[in-house]
């Protein structure tokens, strides 16, 4: 969100640890978070922005007001209920339940009783 700020205000703003964040974000605690970058001359001008912007000086409009919750239905995802949408992702969960019992279960039980008996 602050690139996108940072950008809207002319400030060549960029996310070099993008990536890291998107493959491991455990990561990210080590490194101290996301950093965002801009060229060194405009580094005092995205520091100023970015603490107005903390102080609020951009929010332009009335939080109070339950407008931004008008398409947040529990258990729909847009125009979709959450039955029907559908993916890879249950396969997949289901697949790694399998192969998470046999190498963790199965394998080593079949180990011991062949190294028993034979």
């Amino acid at each position: 969100m602050a690139v996108s700020f940072l950008r809207q205000h002319s400030i060549d703003a960029r996310l070099p640890d993008r990536d890291t964040a998107t493959v491991n974000p455990d990561l990210l605690f080590a490194l101290g978070g996301v950093r965002v970058s801009a060229p060194d001359f405009q580094i005092g001008d995205a520091r100023r922005l970015i603490a107005r912007m903390r102080a609020g000086e951009f929010s332009g409009g009335d939080l109070e007001t339950d407008e931004w919750m008008q398409d947040a239905t529990p258990g729909k995802v847009g125009e979709l209920d959450e039955a029907e949408i559908s993916g890879v992702m249950g396969l997949a969960k289901r697949a790694g339940v399998v192969v998470i019992l046999l190498f963790v279960i199965v394998f080593p039980l079949a180990s011991c009783v062949l190294s028993v008996l034979g």
